[in-house]
């Protein structure tokens, strides 16, 4: 027996894997609109299928990623009964931090304000809750963006996101049917974008914007959408 094991060892096979069964095939649902290599790092062993959303955006590393598993990608949410939930926790994530502790969860408003910036408690109190539904920090701009697009399906008619990577964040968002994004890089653009751009989505670089400025841009934003409205 320790012979047999050695010898295992010693061909590069681990003991684990001979004795374990080989996995079922499975399908992978998820409703993210933003699918990246760490979504799915340690999630398609065993998986033979993954299923996205029809408006999902595959991000280049990640197809290089699924495609090394050898899982076949559907798009179109078959077996998952979580992209109603996943709307429902959205709605009930953004509701939770508002400038007057609002915890409407079942009305969409008219703008949603999501990002990254450790100043986001600070814009839920300086932006009245009527004007927007300020979301708590996302960990990430994918983080964010999925807020957003989730958001945006769930019956909120823009948003304001506050990021890292502004322009990366608008490349990915433009991939996506229903967001309208644009990058606003300072407040004197801003006017213009309003003007030009049929954006949903207005996109800020955190690393370039304060507090001030940032909820003046909601503000003017959910008043530019009162009026077309």
């Amino acid at each position: 027996m320790r012979r047999v094991l050695a010898t295992l060892i010693e061909g590069g096979t681990s003991v684990a894997s001979v004795s374990q069964k080989p996995s079922e095939p499975s399908t992978l649902s998820l409703v993210d609109q933003v699918v990246s290599v760490s979504l799915l790092k340690n999630r398609l062993l065993g998986t033979k299928v993954l299923e996205i959303a029809q408006s999902a955006v595959l991000t280049p590393a990640a197809r290089d990623y699924i495609r090394e598993c050898r899982v076949e990608v559907v798009r179109g949410l078959k077996h998952s009964s979580n992209a109603t939930s996943a709307i429902a926790d959205f709605k009930a994530g953004s509701a939770s931090v508002s400038g007057s502790g609002s915890t409407d969860r079942d009305r969409p408003q008219r703008l949603i304000v999501v990002g990254t910036a450790d100043w986001m408690p600070a814009v839920a109190k300086q932006l009245c809750s009527k004007q927007a539904k300020v979301c708590s920090a996302s960990i990430d701009d994918t983080a964010a963006l999925r807020a957003v697009a989730e958001g945006i399906r769930a019956g909120h008619q823009a948003a304001v996101m506050l990021v890292r990577s502004a322009h990366a964040t608008c490349w990915q968002a433009a991939r996506d049917d229903a967001l309208r994004p644009a990058v606003v890089s300072n407040w004197t653009e801003l006017n213009d974008v309003l003007r030009e751009v049929p954006a949903n989505v207005l996109i800020l670089s955190a690393k370039a914007w304060n507090l001030p400025s940032s909820c003046n841009t909601a503000r003017q934003f959910f008043q530019h959408l009162q009026n077309r409205s």
